[in-house]
C-alpha cells in the first residue's frame, strides 16, 4: 500500500470514529464500516467474489493416506516459504485409530503427529486441516484495522496491506488456524516440487507476504474466483479425500454430499458455523498401502 493509501485509510477510521461517537446510523457499527474499508482497499489483491456463493470444503477423513501432497502443493501455489520459517497453511496429523474424527475437539488434536516419514501406517488415520473459513468467523470481530473481513462469497481473507501485526486474529481464532510472519522470507525464482521434482515458479497471481503480518488458507481465491472450480489441494489429492464446492448451488459435489453423508464440523458449538466439513465412507486404502 503507498504512503498516500495509507494516509486516506487513517483519515477515513478518524471520520469514522467520530461518526461512532456521535452515533450509530442504521444499527451499523465501525466495526461493520472498517470492514467494508478494508474489502474496498483490498480489490488489487483478490479477484472479486462470486455474488450469492458459500464455498466450502468438505474432507473424507477415511480416504486420506498421509501422503501431504495437498500441503507441498499449497506451498507451492501460494507461495509459502520454505525459508526461515517453516511455514504451512496445511497441516495433516496422524492419528490413533481409537480417537475417531467426531472426538476431535481441538487443534492441533491432543496426541497427534506431523513429523511421521511413510504413510499409510498401520492403526492410525490422517487429520488434514487449514483455514475452516467460518461462517460466524470470531477472527474478524477483533481485528483493529478491519484487515481480516469476510467477503460476499463467505471467503476470510485478510487484507495484507492493512494488517498491523496484532495478532488479535490468531488469539480469537479456535482452530489455529493462522500463521505470524516474524521473519522476512526468501523467495526463490522457482522450487522443486517434492510432489513430481518438477520446477515450479513463483505464482504471479498470488502476493507476497512481508514480514509482521498474519497469513492463512485463502481456498486459493485467486483460483476458484477466476474460473477453475476447486483449490490446488483438492486438485492434487491422489485418493479424491478432498471436495470443494458451493454450498448454495445444489448441483455442487460438496451439496450433493452435506444431503447423503454424515459430516462432523468441529467445535461446532462454539457457533462459528465453520465451511470445513469432515466426514468418512470407511478407510479407502489397506494395511500396505494399497488402495481398496
Amino acid at each position: 500500500m503507498s504512503k498516500l493509501d495509507r494516509r486516506d485509510f487513517i483519515k477515513s477510521l478518524a471520520a469514522l470514529g467520530a461518526f461512532a461517537v456521535l452515533g450509530n446510523l442504521s444499527g451499523r457499527t465501525l466495526k461493520d464500516i472498517t470492514s467494508e474499508v478494508s474489502q474496498k482497499s483490498a480489490k488489487g489483491l483478490y479477484p472479486n467474489a462470486k455474488a450469492g456463493a458459500r464455498y466450502a470444503m468438505m474432507i473424507d477423513s477415511g480416504a486420506c493416506i498421509g501422503c501431504r501432497r495437498c500441503l507441498h502443493a499449497c506451498k507451492l501455489e501460494n507461495n509459502i516459504p520454505d525459508e526461515p520459517s517453516n511455514m504451512g497453511w496445511i497441516d495433516v496429523y496422524q492419528m490413533e485409530n481409537t480417537r475417531p474424527v467426531s472426538e476431535i475437539h481441538g487443534m492441533p488434536p491432543e496426541g497427534a503427529f506431523v513429523d511421521y516419514t511413510d504413510s499409510p501406517n498401520e492403526g492410525y488415520w490422517y487429520l488434514s486441516f487449514n483455514c475452516f473459513h467460518c461462517e460466524n468467523p470470531p477472527c474478524t470481530k477483533v481485528c483493529p484495522t478491519g484487515a481480516t473481513y469476510q467477503d460476499e462469497d463467505g471467503l476470510v481473507l485478510v487484507n495484507y496491506d492493512l494488517c498491523i501485526g496484532c495478532r488479535y486474529c490468531m488469539a480469537a481464532c479456535p482452530y489455529n488456524a493462522r500463521q505470524f510472519n516474524w521473519w522476512e522470507a526468501d523467495h526463490p525464482e522457482s522450487r522443486l516440487s517434492p510432489i513430481d521434482g518438477s520446477t515450479v515458479p513463483l505464482n504471479p497471481s498470488v502476493p507476497l507476504r512481508p514480514r509482521g503480518v498474519v497469513e492463512k488458507c485463502t481456498f486459493c481465491v485467486h483460483r476458484i474466483r477466476n474460473g477453475n472450480p476447486t483449490p490446488r489441494c483438492v486438485e492434487v489429492c491422489p485418493v479424491n479425500a478432498r471436495h470443494f464446492g458451493d454450498l448454495h448451488d445444489p448441483d455442487s459435489e460438496v451439496s450433493k454430499l452435506l444431503k447423503t453423508v454424515r459430516t462432523h464440523r468441529i467445535k461446532e458449538e462454539l457457533n462459528t458455523l465453520p465451511m470445513l466439513y469432515y466426514f468418512t465412507r470407511g478407510v479407502k486404502w489397506l494395511e500396505d498401502g494399497t488402495k481398496t
